[in-house]
């Protein structure tokens, strides 16, 4: 079940990773002001580009354990299609972020 698994994670890395490169590209061009996520403003103001950082790292660190514990456990179904939806958000999370700050870099 773990081979099942790494395919996603491995995109999920790519999405969240493609995510954190525009937003680094974003916020040079445009400064912190450009970020339109809360959250992501929140942790600039408070630890800096370098926190955001560690927390984007950290944050796909988590998920792809958590897809790997729940893959890993007896009665694995339930618990495979759960995992594929922690992947599959966190992909479509990555991507969009990615998507919308490559169009703020283009149009600001």
């Amino acid at each position: 079940m773990l081979r099942f698994m790494f395919l996603p994670v491995l995109t999920m890395a790519v999405a969240q990773f493609f995510d954190l490169g525009t937003f680094l590209v974003m916020i040079r061009r445009h400064g912190t002001e450009a970020e339109a996520n809360p959250l992501v403003a929140a942790l600039l103001d408070n630890l800096g580009v370098p926190g955001a950082t560690i927390a984007k790292i950290a944050l796909v660190l988590l998920v792809a354990s958590t897809a790997i514990v729940l893959t890993a456990r007896s009665n694995r179904a339930p618990r495979a299609r759960l995992a594929g939806l922690v992947v599959g958000a966190a992909i479509i999370a990555g991507l969009v972020g990615g998507w919308t700050n490559a169009v703020t870099i283009g149009s600001i």
